[in-house]
């Protein structure tokens, strides 16, 4: 529901009352025992000062309640933020009314959009459904259960676990009329991650290698459904569970080591850290950003061959990064603050809560997630 602004503007005049009400009786008891010195500690306007820079930031959104759903996920669709728990799955606009709503069985739900396509499929289990433009096109199940989905406009990707010896299967099946369209059948790693190339076909696969006593990430580009053999291929020692991609690049992240390939998987630049990495992220110019949690906490900034050009010490360890185009929101706590790829600090915004998502609908608005409450933010250009 939509706060008035009425209550945002009385909210805002009774904290600077107080505030000026503070400083006044506190000049006062310093003027009595012939001093001008006092203690800001004690008098806490740090808390207020935060308070009014708070409601300043909702003046220029809309807020909205969440009551309290059993969330599992949060996402941005067409404009709008898309709200999946364990038992639904609904569309809500800037104002906090509802576009679309359905009931959902799946367990353990996860969500994947990509498009017009929204996918909601059952964590190692074989139920999901797809939804297109408002409308519930197939609720189906597999006959494998699923470690992975990805939803495009040729196919919905699935990578199952196999019953029939291989260590995982690859599905194809139709995303209008879920029809298995063909599958790949995997039996020299664990793969656990599927991407679809924007270009063409094709489609990347990577996972956990495990054919040496070393443990190793193999990531793997095929042309098509149709085309069993990979046309590009590699294998990093170590394990590396995150990616990031932009149409030119895809960076790998692990524990404190970086890898960026191009589209053919050639390496364009690599980083090892004395850190743990906390969050990256991959820049439209394919710029990176990589954010580390060690003695100091730094955000550092590299350009697109991998050379640093800004690197920021942060006040506090960062739990996301969440990237549009070349825009880039640093999650920490229910504060998020938003840099470009050359690492200038453009605007930061907060809601109160104990974790905070963003979701970018463009490069002016995101909107703020917290547990209980949502912010369509304008986003400025300092």
């Amino acid at each position: 529901m939509t706060k008035e602004k009425i209550l945002k503007s009385g909210l805002k005049i009774l904290i600077l009352i107080s505030l000026i009400a503070i400083i006044c009786f506190a000049v006062v008891i310093s003027m009595s025992e012939n001093t001008i010195e006092f203690n800001w500690d004690v008098l806490n306007l740090r808390s207020l000062v935060e308070k009014l820079h708070f409601e300043n930031s909702v003046n220029q959104t809309e807020t909205f309640d969440l009551g309290d759903l059993d969330i599992t996920q949060t996402a941005e669709y067409d404009g709008n933020l898309l709200i999946l728990t364990n038992y639904d799955i609904r569309l809500i606009n800037s104002n906090g009314e509802e576009v679309w709503y359905f009931t959902h069985e799946i367990r353990h739900p996860v969500l994947n959009i990509n498009g017009k396509w929204i996918l909601v499929y059952e964590k190692t289990g074989k139920s999901y459904m797809v939804i297109k433009d408002g409308k519930a096109v197939i609720k189906d199940m597999l006959d494998e259960e699923i470690a992975f989905g990805e939803a495009t406009d040729r196919y919905l990707l699935f990578i199952t676990i196999g019953n029939n010896g291989y260590k995982r299967t690859i599905s194809f099946i139709s995303p209008e009329t879920g029809v298995n369209l063909g599958a790949l059948y995997i039996d020299d790693y664990y793969p656990y991650y599927i991407k679809a190339l924007s270009n063409n076909n094709g489609f990347l696969l990577y996972g956990l290698g495990m054919n040496s006593t070393n443990i190793s990430t193999v990531i793997r580009i095929y042309e098509s459904a149709k085309k069993i053999s990979p046309v590009a291929n590699v294998e990093i020692e170590g394990l590396y569970p995150v990616m990031y991609s932009n149409n030119s690049n895809y960076f790998f992240v692990g524990e404190n080591k970086a890898f960026c390939y191009d589209n053919n998987l050639d390496l364009v630049w690599s980083r090892e850290y004395t850190d743990n990495i906390t969050a990256a992220g991959l820049f439209e110019d394919s710029g990176a950003i990589v954010a580390t949690n060690g003695e100091t906490k730094m955000i550092k900034f590299y350009n697109p061959a991998g050379e640093e050009v800004k690197s920021i010490e942060a006040e506090h360890s960062i739990q996301n990064i969440t990237v549009y185009k070349n825009t880039a929101a640093v999650i920490y706590g229910s504060k998020a603050l938003f840099y470009d790829s050359s690492g200038r600090l453009i605007d930061n915004a907060s809601l109160p809560g104990i974790s905070l998502s963003v979701h970018f609908i463009n490069n002016a608005q995101a909107f703020l997630v917290t547990e209980h409450e949502a912010v369509l933010y304008n986003i400025s250009n300092k």
